[in-house]
């Protein structure tokens, strides 16, 4: 493994007062995993407290700009990394971060980028879905279907595609001291390796750190559900709108399992190697 190319993707997560390192991948609870993180690094209130001004979580603003930007982070890293120290990994079930990752993509908050000229990576993505929908530079309003990103990212060079699309797998993948764990296991999961490691517990907050800021969704019925994945999401949906409950199962021998395996083969083979905690 190359250190350099495993940490280039997705800076994982290092701390002198914890013993291990976190890899974590966007759209795979990369905020509870950050949380987790913190608290056992004892900053997970400071982190909480803080406040950008910036149309982002604050939690991820104090990751980029306070957790790594240290001068010797990288090489603090490296250097754990080239000792073996261990790596502990969340991978999400790859069905539905692929529907969590479109739904990343259906935000009213580029209508606001639009409307004042900005622009960020996931405007950038949208753009260039609707260009293939349509053919022509349309209103970003437009929809798209789960279907249409399916296709648009298998027609994608899977190593450069935008972080929250691109598959889990990575180079830190290849580090021989890796530990890998189902991020449907949290509870369990964080709990062994709290044990394993002789670190806090941190079942007294475990609400605090499994509480998200995602879409809530709904269970709909299977026929309703595949209809509004060929047909598309609102970018603006009023508060009445109910999101479906994406699964694997939901979506068993239809042409979105066979693109999901396609573009996440990898994911879905280490995914599926791993037995439930």
């Amino acid at each position: 493994m190359n250190v350099q190319s495993a940490i280039a993707k997705r800076l994982p997560y290092q701390h002198s007062k914890v013993p291990l390192i976190v890899a974590w991948a966007q759209k795979a609870g990369c905020t509870s995993i950050l949380k987790w993180f913190l608290f056992h690094a004892e900053l997970l209130e400071e982190a909480e407290a803080y406040v950008s001004g910036l149309e982002k979580i604050d939690i991820h603003v104090y990751e980029k700009f306070i957790l790594k930007s240290g001068p010797s982070y990288k090489a603090e890293l490296a250097g754990k990394l080239a000792d073996g120290i261990p790596v502990i990994n969340f991978i999400r079930c790859p069905y539905q971060r692929a529907f969590s990752s479109y739904l990343h993509l259906n935000n009213r908050g580029f209508i606001r980028q639009e409307l004042n000229g900005t622009c960020s990576p996931g405007l950038t993505v949208r753009k260039s879905i609707l260009r293939a929908v349509y053919g022509d530079n349309v209103s970003i309003e437009y929809p798209f279907s789960f279907l249409a990103y399916l296709r648009w990212l298998s027609m994608q060079d899977v190593g450069s595609l935008e972080v929250h699309h691109a598959p889990q797998s990575s180079e830190i993948y290849k580090y021989e001291n890796i530990h890998h764990y189902r991020l449907e296991d949290f509870s369990k999961a964080t709990r062994f390796i709290e044990t394993r490691f002789g670190l806090s517990s941190s079942q007294p907050i475990a609400d605090k750190l499994t509480g998200n800021h995602h879409k809530k969704k709904s269970e709909v019925s299977l026929g309703a559900t595949l209809k509004l994945l060929q047909t598309g999401m609102p970018v603006n949906p009023s508060p009445t709108f109910i999101f479906p409950r994406v699964t694997r199962e939901t979506l068993k021998d239809t042409e979105f399992s066979l693109l999901i395996e396609q573009v996440f083969y990898d994911d879905i083979q280490l995914y599926d190697s791993l037995m439930p905690a």
